[in-house]
């Protein structure tokens, strides 16, 4: 049973450790709006192996200008503490605020890459935000292709 409760404990704590130091870690916490109010996903293993992924993490609420500011700061702030230059992300903004992103963090030690991404759109003065934290030997090229984006 000691056994069981450990291997459960080491499962819930993946996702979490693997955006530890991440400002997007406190959306995923429940900081920007409650994990009630937010659809949360994780995959891994075997299901992400076609997509050259070991991790998807996601998070997806509806907030108001406050709560879309906020998640903003914290993307933009690992966007800038994160990245090596330009050409490992990609993003545009609409209507003032930051609309789309995916973003290619340093690479770990391990040799995985790791990967934000962030989609807002506007609704009657309130706004869709997802998130997502992706690790894995996939790289920026290869998640183009995924997800059509040229």
């Amino acid at each position: 049973m000691k056994h069981l409760l450990i291997t459960l404990a080491l499962i819930v704590s993946l996702p979490l450790s693997a955006q530890k130091g991440l400002h997007i870690n406190d959306i995923f916490k429940g900081k920007v709006v409650s994990r009630q109010e937010m659809r949360e996903g994780i995959m891994r293993g075997d299901n992400l192996a076609p997509y050259k992924l070991n991790v998807l993490h996601t998070a997806s609420f509806t907030g108001d200008e406050a709560e879309r500011q906020l998640a903003d700061r914290l993307f933009s702030a690992d966007m800038k503490a994160y990245i090596a230059d330009d050409t490992d992300m990609e993003m545009e903004s609409r209507g003032g605020f930051l609309y789309y992103a995916i973003v290619q963090l340093i690479d770990t030690d391990s040799g995985l890459h790791r990967y934000i991404c962030y989609q807002c759109k506007e609704k009657a003065k309130r706004f869709d935000i997802t998130v997502v934290y992706m690790e894995g030997k996939a790289t920026l090229a290869d998640l183009r292709k995924t997800f059509k984006k040229k």
